[in-house]
């Protein structure tokens, strides 16, 4: 690690979410995150190495189109997702995209409860 001055330690997407509640269970409940804090039942942090929430109105979208785009919400870089992908189904999560191999890795996508799509990439050796 390097002691360079403006040197990004870490990047936490904001999810704008309609139900906080309903967010921190599914977070929780089925992928498994820990509550950092909660505040005001306004705004919450969760982590999984990484990770925060926000409760607030989230910007309508056409869902469908960018599902079909194939678009992502948030990139979560893991270490092997032929064996996360698994415990997530189990726990019942929507797989937006089923686990695929991709010529820069192998990745699947979660829905979470607002619509929002999360990348899960094992990023390709090398």
């Amino acid at each position: 690690m390097s002691d360079e001055p403006g040197r990004l330690t870490n990047i936490a997407p904001v999810l704008r979410v309609v139900d906080l509640e309903r967010s921190l269970a599914f977070y929780g409940d089925r992928l498994e995150f820990d509550l950092g804090f909660c505040y005001e039942e306004s705004c919450a942090s969760v982590s999984r190495d990484g990770g925060h929430l926000q409760c607030a109105r989230p910007t309508p979208r056409d869902q469908a189109d960018f599902e079909r785009s194939e678009s992502i919400d948030a990139g979560v870089v893991v270490q092997n997702a032929e064996e996360l992908s698994p415990t997530f189904t189990s726990a019942r999560v929507t797989l937006a995209v089923p686990l695929r191999r991709m010529p820069y890795g192998v990745e699947f996508y979660v829905r979470d409860p607002d619509g929002y799509v999360l990348g899960f990439i094992q990023p390709a050796p090398g």
